[in-house]
């Protein structure tokens, strides 16, 4: 995981670290859950709404299992902004598109990042700096909207 990214992971949920670090593993839910020896159940609850989590005995061989340890990050980073951030924004209709919209927005400097980074058919380190730098200002966003969603989601 970028080293960049790390703060912004204060802002997901515990179930939405789990995900991501399973999404960067490459890896079915299915075969984790093999190398785990978590039955499905087990697994479903892990990822369910519910506070159902592996126990912290567990969370070593889980970062082994994805190959990553993104769990460990986020809990790093939830506890270094622990009461520091707290605070969410309300989600409503309007500032769901503003918010959806200024994502998009910085998909598109990542577009254009891109194109620029390509013409010459090679990628350079300042440019793959450039994409990394880029693509973690659309994580972020993306982060912190999850983030204030499921908070919104918790208090409902």
């Amino acid at each position: 995981m970028q080293a960049d990214l790390v703060p912004a992971l204060h802002r997901l949920d515990a179930v939405d670290a789990f995900k991501l670090a399973i999404e960067q593993s490459n890896k079915t839910v299915i075969e984790i859950a093999q190398e785990l020896g978590w039955s499905e159940f087990f697994m479903r609850r892990v990822f369910s709404p519910e506070k159902f989590f592996p126990s912290y005995a567990d969370i070593p061989q889980f970062c082994v299992a994805v190959g990553n340890l993104t769990v460990i990050h986020w809990l790093v980073a939830r506890t270094t902004f622990y009461g520091i951030d707290d605070q969410r924004q309300s989600v409503d209709c309007r500032s769901l598109l503003e918010r959806v919209n200024s994502v998009f927005a910085e998909v598109g400097d990542v577009a254009q990042e891109a194109r620029k980074a390509i013409a010459d058919d090679m990628l350079d380190k300042h440019e793959r700096r450039r994409l990394i730098s880029e693509l973690s200002d659309v994580l972020e966003g993306c982060m912190a909207l999850v983030g204030d969603l499921r908070e919104m989601d918790a208090h409902a």
